[in-house]
């Protein structure tokens, strides 16, 4: 028996070198490609997971040999397999598809072939790609589903030239236009079809299909409106909701489309319990007060994300600029509540280090640095960075800024580097335009918001029109001595004609404004004006004929104003409110002697409902004459026009004379009320639907509100800012028109 293990034991020292040299022969020792011209070897090896070197596994050579072929290149691939001394060499043999010599369509009339071929993503010259050839089929068939041809058949033809080419060609059978008629859901039992609709980026067509574009069916807009409806149902508590996948059924006459939606909405979760763990810096109560998830209420999912980003903003304004919160949530299906945990990490404090501004070829660095809320060597603050966004976004003289947060090598400091990107602020504009208030207009102008890289504003304006002749030249000097203060100055010349009288306004003024926190400015302005009545007709009233004359005001001018808007050029929230008191003569001097008084509130409420808004605006004024003196005709206030009570003429909301113009009045009041709404987002163009109420009045007792409704249209043109709004008068008195077209063009509103 021992006899018989030792000859074991020998035999297997004599055989283990030989074992050891079998297993070192089954490595791969090398890969090589063969056959391929065109493609070049690296995007083959690529697709090769097999390295030399590694055990030799046939399996996973056929794997690379199916992934070669996946990539479309090759019409056949084979492996040759041989021993060396070293090992397996593994031998990858491809055979080419044709190179593409041309490509063409056929069969389309409505798309132009242009347009078509900018969808193939098969290139002439290259190797031929099948799955790139269907790719193309399916791009170039949802361009025909965008354009309304949802029906749109494409298939392919491939001819293989005598030279070992393949000229592809892309059959187009055309359809006739279909349009979405119908969109419907099944299972949903608490919000109706428009309700849901509303959430909806496809829409049926309408009456304004031509220029909205609705009717259109695009599958991915559609797969978007399926998460878009999730995330309603979600933020109304549903958070067991199923949307399903639309069926999308096409009439036999291939006109008409019906997407039909199956919903499974379940049952309102509430919210349950609210803990907070990890780094608990701040008082829980606090942190309860801040978020708006409550115990009880509806767990809404967009509110409760919202809540997230507050506690975030919370603790990168304590300096925690890393601060990591992450909300995790329990459904109790049983008493139907969500629980809710906010898992916080604080990470490091950290402190700004170092400001680097970059992209500011024209504008200086200390303009750009006045705006910003947080300084070198301050705590970190999420919202000062977020508020000197804001404030740069609304110098004008940025198309975009992006705030970066850079960590440097001490772990307590981070830089930050600011890009921005300049946009032109200066211009010269010649144009014609229209209003109903002043007829034909005639302008030009020529202004600079950003002079030199200042932040100095200068304009000078021309405008002539059937009732008004205007010429101003304006300048606004920023942070004056580098101090928290603008300085402006205005000269002008403006001449109105009325009915039965004109008169012409000739002057400037100079003003000082004081910013008094982010929002809140203080400003004095002194105003020196000639006034000319002059023109009266014989049958003008006597009220008119006695305004005959020049008269010289000067006054000064306190206001108090504070603006939360978040874009002054397409404000969608917050609000724009102030006080202005004027009083002119006495100690001021002139012939005017008259105190006046105007305040005014708006703001806007952003609505989800179709990415609209609402406005609110209320306005108050009231001037008087002292000393014996009455209130000069212009200094008074003309309620009625596109700028306070629309379907109104100019002062026809107030006091008028026995021939019907327009006299002004001593105190006015009147609110205006807006639902705004966007039609077409690429364009700009927003829908208004308006209420206004109010009068221009002498004395409490002859108040009597006037009321108007209509609807608009505002775009953004190339052209300049366009406003057509058309009120009607809710209670027309005799002589007055019952209804009123507003329609400006080439000026701001």
């Amino acid at each position: 028996m021992k006899k018989l293990k030792g000859l074991i034991i020998l035999l297997l020292v004599v055989c283990l070198p030989v074992i050891v040299f079998a297993q070192e022969s089954e490595r791969i020792a090398k890969i090589e490609v063969t056959g391929n011209e065109r493609v070049d070897t690296a995007v083959i090896t690529n697709n090769i997971k097999t390295k030399e070197g590694d055990p030799y596994n046939l399996d996973k050579i056929r794997e690379d040999m199916k992934s070669i072929y996946r990539t479309g290149f090759f019409s056949d691939v084979q492996i040759d397999i041989k021993d060396s001394d070293k090992g397996k060499t593994v031998t990858f043999v491809v055979i080419e598809r044709p190179p593409v010599k041309s490509i063409l369509i056929s069969g389309n009339k409505k798309i132009k072939t242009d347009d078509l071929l900018d969808k193939v993503k098969v290139k002439t010259g290259t190797v031929l790609n099948i799955e790139k050839v269907k790719e193309s089929m399916d791009d170039i068939r949802k361009l025909y589903s965008s354009k309304g041809y949802y029906a749109a058949r494409i298939t392919y033809e491939i001819d293989y030239g005598e030279k070992y080419d393949a000229t592809v060609t892309f059959v187009v059978d055309e359809p006739q236009q279909s349009y979405v008629k119908k969109i419907t859901f099944t299972g949903n039992k608490h919000f109706k079809d428009g309700t849901l609709k509303g959430y909806m980026q496809t829409k049926e067509k309408g009456m304004l299909s031509w220029f909205t574009g609705s009717g259109i069916l695009d599958e991915d807009v559609l797969s978007s409106d399926r998460r878009n409806l999730e995330a309603f149902y979600h933020d109304k508590g549903y958070t067991k909701v199923k949307v399903g996948v639309p069926d999308i059924a096409l009439s036999k006459d291939g006109k008409s489309i019906t997407i039909t939606t199956a919903i499974e909405e379940g049952v309102i979760h509430k919210v349950g319990t609210i803990e907070f763990a990890g780094d608990i810096i701040i008082p829980q109560e606090e942190l309860l007060k801040k978020i708006k998830t409550k115990p009880g209420d509806t767990f809404r999912s967009t509110i409760f994300y919202e809540d997230v980003l507050t506690i975030t903003d919370m603790y990168q304004d304590k300096g925690y600029a890393f601060a990591e919160i992450a909300p995790t949530t329990v459904i109790d299906d049983e008493n139907h509540i969500v629980n809710a945990t906010f898992n916080i990490t604080k990470n490091q404090e950290v402190f700004f280090n170092r400001i680097n501004i970059i992209g500011n070829k024209r504008t200086r660095d200390k303009v750009v640095r006045r705006e910003l809320r947080f300084a070198e060597g301050d705590r970190f603050s999420i919202t000062g960075i977020k508020n000197s966004k804001k404030r740069l976004k609304n110098t004008t003289f940025f198309k975009d800024t992006d705030f970066k947060i850079i960590k440097t090598d001490d772990p307590q400091k981070v830089n930050v580097d600011l890009a921005i990107e300049e946009k032109p602020t200066g211009t010269f504009s010649v144009g014609a335009g229209y209003s109903t208030t002043d007829k034909a207009i005639v302008s030009g102008s020529i202004s600079e918001d950003n002079f030199f890289g200042t932040g100095r504003r200068l304009s000078l304006y021309a405008g002539l029109s059937g009732y008004t002749n205007e010429f101003r030249l304006t300048y606004l000097e920023p942070y004056v001595f580098d101090r928290k203060f603008d300085m402006g100055t205005s000269l002008y010349n403006f001449r109105r004609y009325m009915d039965t009288y004109d008169y012409k306004r000739t002057g400037g003024n100079i003003g000082l404004i004081k910013p008094l926190t982010d929002t809140v400015r203080a400003s004095a302005k002194y105003r020196l004006e000639n006034v000319d009545v002059s023109g009266i007709t014989s049958d003008a009233s006597t009220y008119i004929k006695e305004q005959e004359g020049t008269t010289l005001t000067s006054s000064m001018i306190f206001a108090l104003t504070q603006n939360t808007i978040d874009n002054i050029q397409d404000p969608t929230k917050g609000f724009n409110t102030g006080i202005s008191v004027e009083t002119a003569g006495g100690i001021f001097g002139g012939d005017a002697y008259f105190v006046s008084a105007t305040g005014y509130y708006g703001r806007y409420f952003p609505i989800k409902f179709m990415e609209s808004s609402f406005f609110v605006k209320g306005t108050l004024g009231s001037v008087g004459g002292y000393s014996g003196r009455q209130v000069p005709i212009t200094e008074k206030f003309y309620v009625g026009g596109i700028s306070s009570i629309r379907g109104f003429r100019y002062g026809e909301a107030g006091p008028t004379d026995e021939n019907g113009e327009p006299i002004g009045a001593k105190n006015q009041m009147f609110y205006n009320f807006e639902w705004i709404f966007p039609i077409y987002k690429p364009a700009s163009v927003k829908g208004v639907v308006f209420f206004d109420t109010g009068a221009g009045f002498d004395d409490w007792s002859s108040l009597r509100m006037r009321t108007s409704g209509g609807v608009g249209l505002r775009w953004f043109s190339p052209m300049g800012p366009i406003r057509l709004e058309f009120g009607w008068n809710l209670n027309p008195q005799e002589g007055e028109r019952k209804s009123l077209f507003d329609f400006t063009i080439g000026t701001q509103y």
